[in-house]
């Protein structure tokens, strides 16, 4: 049990220290782009995510890559490497789950500042901040979801072009039709 806790308090401080980094450069940017226009603020915003989603990504296909595993057997220290990865992996919390959360407690303070009345207390970049970003999480769902419909459908696709070359070449006749 005692083993359980400490693995969940070092998801949840991945998550939160992750969450306030995301946070920090996601302000600035945000911040900086809103002196120019607030369209700008809101599509540096969705470039972010978009760029979180493909990030996260390529870090799962790159950590089961035999590439990858080979890279690190060339290092010197192949021990230091292994335990420095699987400990990584062993605390990981995706990056899309850094993002879910996050968009989700900015809408929460949206909606919070929203029904207080309290957009008063809150100062001009950050009520830039939080109207630019407060919807964001719906953005996140429907990136995600695009992105996860893509690759099936591009797994789909391998699937049926191979199907279909193992079919045409058993069913190929002398026309010498090139298979590649």
């Amino acid at each position: 049990m005692p083993n359980k806790a400490k693995q969940i308090s070092k998801y949840i401080l991945y998550a939160i220290s992750t969450n306030i980094i995301y946070g920090l450069i996601l302000y600035h940017v945000c911040t900086w782009l809103s002196r120019y226009s607030l369209i700008y603020s809101y599509l540096g915003n969705l470039a972010l995510i978009v760029i979180g989603l493909a990030l996260d990504e390529l870090t799962h296909k790159m950590y089961q890559s035999k590439r990858f595993v080979m890279q690190l057997k060339k290092e010197k220290d192949i021990e230091k490497n292994y335990r420095l990865i699987q400990r990584l992996m062993d605390n990981f919390v995706s990056f899309k789950t850094v993002l879910y959360v996050f968009y989700l407690f900015v809408l929460i303070v949206s909606q919070i500042i929203d029904f207080s009345s309290a957009s008063g207390l809150v100062d001009e970049c950050l009520g830039n901040f939080i109207l630019t970003t407060q919807y964001s999480i719906v953005l996140l769902i429907a990136f995600d979801m695009l992105i996860g419909q893509f690759i099936k459908d591009r797994e789909k696709m391998k699937k049926t072009s191979g199907k279909f070359m193992k079919h045409f070449a058993e069913n190929q006749d002398s026309r010498n039709i090139p298979i590649e």
